[in-house]
């Protein structure tokens, strides 16, 4: 599925799992995850979080 075939929904909640994510890695850990990281504990492909992060800039 390409960017353009992705319901904006999907962007949002990748987006905004993400960033639940990366918050409780800074307050356990005192530093950012890495974007293969979160690709991992969602089951996705680092390329999709890009996507989601982009969506939202």
């Amino acid at each position: 599925m390409t960017k353009a075939e992705q319901p904006e929904s999907i962007y949002e909640t990748i987006r905004d799992r993400a960033a639940l994510i990366n918050r409780l890695h800074q307050q356990e850990q005192g530093t950012s995850i890495c974007i293969h990281d979160i690709a991992i504990e969602l089951h996705c492909t680092d390329e999709l979080i890009l996507e989601s992060l982009e969506f939202a800039a």
